[in-house]
């Protein structure tokens, strides 16, 4: 570990300010949604609002990056989400849904940005077999966001500019991010790759890339993390307070599921080198059934616990082996292209799930959520199975 590159442990770093963003929307997006907006369907469109901000500056990000430079982009991403959070403290304070929701949109743009630390990390290495090394190092810094995001709430008590206590969460949250900024502008080093490594030849057509049976494995695996995860653990505040659960217990089962998505980091490259990629991608899927069954079995705060417990580690398991298995398809000169092709994916899925979360939880119910999400794990079950036999 001592031989990693600056760069993934500076990242690692910053993660709990840049990424916490993420952890306090998924917390209270649907509870203030709730709060907002007469129409109980719509709640989740907050946290809706940070993907789809996420999925759509895919592609911007990618070109921006690829201009100004990795560092410059970041700072200037996490800036600028550091003064869209006030804003959104206003919106709440305002009682506006709308502006709130407009200002989740905004700063899922700088999350676009920060699901490309793991690329930048990647792109430090001196050899592929510290990849997943240092994508497991990028990824345990959510293990600090995965606290801080939440706790976001109570720090926000010492930050009393308006009477909304949500209002002073993404006080704080600004705060945090701004000082993320910082911390990039005087430690980040410039990140420059080997041209030596761009080619074999000319350009491949993007279509033949494409082609590529590992593309559409690494990128299943990833989408069917993030889909499958954002789909129930979007919706679990609000089932957990239809079951007459507490914010508190709320607030304690998503804090546990956040940790549970980046803890298994510290063992998930030591798996890898172990059982291979491919079995960790089988293991994944099962850990994920497991988190279903057990949904299925009560409504309890312990039931929510294990199930989304079960799912982080799900997660972390198909997004690393994800990740890991990508830069596999791709030169260097093709990697802002398959890297935001990856990425632009995955947060449509996520779009998709927690735009749905809302919409299935309130005319579905809970349980059919666990049992619709038993789909897309099936599929990346049968794609695994198909590529590791050619």
């Amino acid at each position: 570990m001592k031989s990693l590159p600056w760069n993934a442990w500076l990242l690692a770093l910053v993660q709990p300010f840049v990424l916490s963003v993420g952890a306090l929307n998924v917390f209270l997006g649907g509870i203030i949604g709730a709060q907002l907006q007469p129409n109980p369907e719509l709640s989740t469109l907050p946290v809706t609002a940070l993907i789809v901000g996420v999925s759509l500056n895919i592609f911007p990000s990618a070109k921006i990056q690829h201009k100004f430079g990795r560092k410059n982009a970041f700072i200037s991403a996490a800036i600028i989400s550091g003064f869209v959070a006030f804003a959104a403290a206003l919106a709440i304070e305002k009682e506006s849904f709308w502006g709130f929701a407009l200002c989740c949109f905004l700063l899922g743009t700088q999350l676009a940005y920060v699901g490309q630390y793991r690329f930048a990390a990647i792109e430090c290495c001196k050899t592929p077999s510290q990849h997943p090394s240092v994508i497991s190092l990028v990824l345990v810094g959510g293990i600090a966001a995965a606290m801080m995001g939440p706790e976001l709430l109570n720090i926000g008590q010492f930050i009393p500019i308006y009477l909304s206590q949500y209002a002073n969460a993404y006080n704080a949250l600004g705060i945090i991010e701004l000082i993320g900024a910082t911390i990039l502008l005087i430690a980040m080093k410039p990140i420059s790759i080997r041209d030596d490594l761009k080619t074999n030849g000319t350009d491949r057509p993007f279509s033949q890339v494409l082609k590529q049976p590992l593309l559409w494995l690494a990128t299943g695996a990833s989408l069917t993390a993030y889909a499958v995860m954002a789909f129930l653990m979007t919706a679990t505040p609000l089932a957990m307070q239809h079951h007459g659960h507490d914010i508190q217990s709320a607030k304690w089962v998503i804090q546990s599921h956040v940790m549970a998505m980046y803890l298994p980091s510290l063992i998930t490259p030591i798996l890898i080198r172990h059982i291979g990629t491919y079995r960790l991608i089988y293991v994944g899927c099962l850990i994920m059934i497991s988190c279903i069954i057990i949904g299925l079995l009560g409504n309890s705060v312990h039931s929510y616990w294990w199930a989304l417990v079960l799912l982080g580690i799900g997660w972390n398991f198909l997004f690393i082996s994800g990740t890991t298995l990508l830069p596999s398809t791709y030169r260097a000169n093709e990697r802002f292209k398959v890297q935001a092709l990856n990425d632009f994916s995955i947060t449509a899925f996520q779009a998709t799930g927690s735009l749905g979360a809302g919409m299935v939880l309130f005319t579905q119910g809970w349980n059919w959520m666990l049992i619709a999400s038993i789909f897309p794990v099936v599929t990346l079950l049968l794609l695994n199975m198909v590529v590791k036999k050619r």
